[in-house]
């Protein structure tokens, strides 16, 4: 059930005057005035217990309000008034306070600031002389708070303990608000590693905690204090917030329980339900993976990743689904991107969007005698699409309440994200958790890895880390698991489990997840996509009874377009997504190719800072692909094939595409340039 968040962050608690708790009461006006002439009982001036036989005035009792720090909420935080005294804020962030008074904040004996008592207060309103978020003081002390969260998830809020205020406490006198956001990010050096000394972080990244940048804290205050939105999953309640002004959005949402400890190179479990109402406007951790490759993703990176987001029109009401799966193969990269959770793509077509997070790499494809052994089922692996099983069952049981339809469910994923859908087509594990399937630029390898190759990449593993059984394997930490993993490329193999056969066996005897599909291959795409295309698609749609359909992405933007570039894998996601700023990650990942060199493409420094878009500069990078008129049709177009084809199970688009379907017989495609062409022949595009 989804329903407008109406809670009044105001709360009058009146503390009802009795006699025999009045010496705690605020008590305003406690003097009285003299009531009557003179003369005892009986007289003119009436009996009273006063000197002068007057009747004592009632207490006037001043209520207790109650108001949240807001941009957490923010618990442990120090706070003081004149009739309050020395308070923190509790675990719900919320302080006490009576009208009229000033509050003043601090983390131990570090000023944040003060202001009077409000229903809501924050650092913008705390600081003195600041009118919005961009004042370097605010920014700063968003930083601050939201870097010293105890266990580095802002959606249980920002917790702020005592070892935390004890440490902050020595360093009161050498934080300076006032300078710039890079200043002050260095000045917190010392205090992180005096806290990483005391062991006051509980989050699940060994790593040393690091302070959150400048924008990453503007955001996600932006987020914690926008228009809000409460829905009810069988997990407990989630505030999300606006993303857009027709749009709702919560990130951060965990389907599964944290893979760690006994529980890494296991099948996942349901997340545990939660009390109260647990906050959705956090990034979560990507999956652990190379950490060179987190600078393209949100949020921070841990084994802790078995998280999704949610986008949904605000009007929504059982719309269909589309669930994304995130390319990289089946090591890298992360659902927790800006395009990809952009609410202003493809929800803006009357769809509700989920983007998925899951074990990658060694922690979600590696196989190993003593696992299959423990297993219950004979096999071993294959935990990162057990993953993206149990977030479909998620989705089967809360989607809904987001306004989606869990019997209208399409996957869709680009890259390693398309050969995770086309593998789910063969389990019979996600048999009825999804309805439809689009593979970009994947790949499938009918004859699966077996059972005992895979186990070999597990014993190879075990013994780069000099490990002597999966219990030390097990406590070692993921960085380390990463590192030895290096060359190492695990996928899925036939685990008796998620795969009881090959996929070969799986669609060859028809017991594949027969859905209606849509394979896109891209004109300059890698040569598994393209191998797949050519050999895969034919062979999967003569076992099929639903209707199969191929597209050939030929669209690139105008200023690569002039020097010859062609659709580079990955290509389409700018326009799917609308996010045309995106072929920024696409240049930086090494995917934009020169045809006259085949290398990537040299982009010099086309705005004259010294710095060569080859070399990094973004603004180059965007500059050099000249974005234009054609690009943004290209844009809408997408979406609106897309979107259809999630609808209706056909790519169809009245008055735009009148899309064939697809069988070796009429080898009939769409190619999708500036314009849509029908055309036959899809066996004689690639040589």
């Amino acid at each position: 059930m989804m329903r407008t968040d109406r809670k009044d962050l105001v709360q009058q608690v009146p503390r009802w005057w009795l006699p025999a708790v009045a010496g705690s009461l605020i008590v305003l006006g406690c003097g009285g005035g003299g009531g009557g002439g003179g003369g005892g009982g009986g007289g003119n001036g009436g009996g009273g217990a006063g000197e002068n036989g007057s009747v004592p005035p009632v207490a006037e009792v001043q209520p207790w309000l109650k108001g949240t720090f807001a941009g957490g909420p923010v618990s442990g935080l120090n706070y003081s008034g004149s009739a309050t005294g020395a308070r923190t804020t509790d675990a719900d962030g919320q302080y006490e306070y009576v009208a009229g008074e000033t509050l003043s904040f601090s983390i131990g004996a570090l000023p944040l600031g003060s202001a009077a008592g409000f229903g809501s207060l924050s650092p913008l309103s705390i600081s003195e002389g600041a009118a919005s978020t961009a004042d370097p003081q605010v920014i700063n002390k968003l930083v601050l708070l939201q870097t010293l969260d105890a266990d580095g998830d802002l959606n249980n809020g920002i917790q702020i303990t005592d070892v935390v205020r004890d440490t902050v406490s020595k360093y009161a006198t050498a934080l300076d608000f006032k300078q710039s956001s890079t200043a002050f990010r260095t000045s917190l050096t010392k205090l992180l590693a005096d806290l990483e000394q005391a062991k006051a972080f509980t989050d699940l990244d060994p790593r040393a905690r690091t302070a959150r940048t400048a924008a990453a804290a503007q955001e996600q205050f932006i987020r914690a204090t926008s228009a809000r939105q409460v829905v009810t999953t069988t997990g407990g309640s989630l505030r999300g917030f606006e993303s857009s002004p027709s749009t709702w959005q919560f990130l951060g949402i965990p389907y599964a329980q944290p893979p760690i400890g006994d529980l890494r190179w296991r099948a996942p479990l349901p997340a545990k339900p939660w009390n109260g109402v647990r906050e959705a406007t956090a990034w979560s951790d990507q999956a652990a993976q190379t950490t060179a490759l987190e600078r393209f993703g949100e949020g921070g990176m841990s084994e802790d990743s078995l998280y999704l987001n949610v986008t949904a029109p605000k009007s929504a009401s059982k719309l269909p689904v589309m669930v994304w799966f995130h390319g990289g193969g089946f090591t890298s990269l992360t659902s927790n991107t800006k395009p990809f959770n952009n609410a202003k793509a493809l929800v803006t077509q009357g769809v509700v969007q989920v983007a998925v997070n899951q074990r990658l790499g060694p922690f979600g494809y590696i196989a190993h005698p003593t696992l299959s052994a423990e297993s219950g089922y004979g096999g071993s692996g294959n935990y990162g699409q057990m993953d993206l099983i149990m977030a479909l069952q998620w989705v089967k049981a809360n989607i809904a309440a987001f306004g989606g339809d869990p019997d209208n469910v399409t996957i869709f994923g680009e890259s390693g994200g398309g050969r995770k859908v086309l593998s789910l087509m063969a389990s019979p594990r996600a048999s009825g958790l999804f309805h439809k399937a689009i593979s970009q630029s994947g790949t499938l390898i009918p004859d699966t890895r077996t059972l005992a190759s895979a186990e070999a990449i597990g014993l190879a593993l075990q013994k780069r880390l000099n490990a002597t059984s999966i219990e030390e394997m097990r406590a070692r930490p993921w960085p380390e698991v990463v590192a030895a993993a290096a060359t190492l490329v695990p996928y899925t193999n036939i685990d008796q489990h998620y795969l009881p056969n090959s996929e070969r066996v799986s669609f060859e005897s028809r017991t594949h997840n027969d859905v209606p599909f849509l394979g896109v291959v891209n004109t300059n795409d890698t040569v598994d996509p393209i191998q797949t295309a050519k050999s895969v698609f034919p062979w999967m749609a003569q076992y099929s009874v639903s209707p199969h359909y191929t597209a050939l992405f030929s669209q690139v933007p105008g200023g690569w377009r002039t020097r010859g570039v062609q659709t580079y894998h990955s290509g389409e996601l700018a326009y799917v997504f609308n996010a045309p700023e995106s072929v920024v990650t696409h240049y930086l990942l090494d995917l934009v190719i020169d045809p006259a060199t085949n290398k990537k493409l040299v982009i010099g420094d086309l705005n004259g800072n010294g710095v060569t878009g080859s070399a990094g500069d973004t603004q180059d990078i965007l500059t050099s692909a000249g974005i234009d008129g054609v690009d943004l049709q290209a844009v809408q177009n997408s979406m609106a094939i897309w979107t259809q084809f999630a609808r209706s199970g056909s790519p169809t688009v009245p008055g735009l595409v009148d899309w064939p379907t697809y069988t070796p017989a009429t080898d009939a495609y769409v190619e999708l340039g500036a314009t849509p062409l029908v055309k036959s022949g899809f066996s004689n595009v690639f040589p």
